[in-house]
């Protein structure tokens, strides 16, 4: 845990260190006070842990999977901009290294933006995230009902903290391409106490229109 903030923190001083350095490349910059966009997301869960099934311990954690993201910013000032997003993607879950069913994963999170380059067609952001992820209950497979005792496994939402990276290429005034990671620091909470640290990395690509 203390190693994932100490990175969140490293780069969060990165983005502010820079943003002198950056505020002369800015000035020609015609800034734009809204942008939504959308597209797919790569989710990968970089983390797993321990949980019991009856009599079974073993590791809980989740597989790569493909979903979609929606988001939007709100520029404050040049080099500022806060940011709200939501991905949905379905998710296989593993339990001793074998598929048991599959959950949801849908975290919305905001971030504070640092946009560290801005000119006219290329836009360099990053920044610190706080994230409200809703996990749907895992839908355990007929195979291993036996293991988790019903074919239901209830799930709790939780919450978590992250750093986000990110960056658009505009053609044009009001259109843009964008990518990005962002890295979130959650776990996946069962209804029966027990959680795994997923600390999913989320890649994402899309179009974004500009105002």
């Amino acid at each position: 845990m203390s190693k994932h903030r100490a990175f969140a923190l490293t780069l969060c001083a990165a983005a502010i260190g820079t943003w002198g350095a950056s505020a002369a490349r800015a000035d020609d910059y015609d800034i734009t006070h809204f942008k939504i966009y959308a597209g797919p997301a790569y989710v990968s869960p970089l983390n797993s842990q321990d949980v019991t099934f009856g009599t079974v311990e073993d590791s809980l954690e989740g597989e790569s999977h493909v979903g979609w993201n929606l988001g939007f910013e709100g520029r404050f000032i040049k080099l500022l901009g806060i940011e709200v997003d939501y991905v949905n993607a379905n998710q296989d879950v593993d339990f001793g290294g074998s598929t048991i069913g599959d959950t949801t994963f849908s975290p919305l999170t905001a971030t504070l933006n640092f946009h560290v380059v801005a000119n006219n067609h290329f836009d360099l952001y990053l920044g610190p995230s706080y994230t409200w992820i809703n996990w749907g209950d895992i839908n355990v497979n007929a195979n291993s009902s036996g293991i988790t005792g019903s074919s239901t496994v209830g799930t709790d939402s939780s919450s978590g903290w992250g750093v986000s990276l990110g960056t658009d290429f505009s053609p044009w005034k009001h259109f843009a391409f964008y990518a990005g990671l962002k890295y979130l620091n959650a776990d996946l909470k069962l209804s029966n106490g027990q959680s795994s640290s997923f600390d999913p990395l989320v890649a994402r690509l899309g179009v974004a229109a500009r105002f």
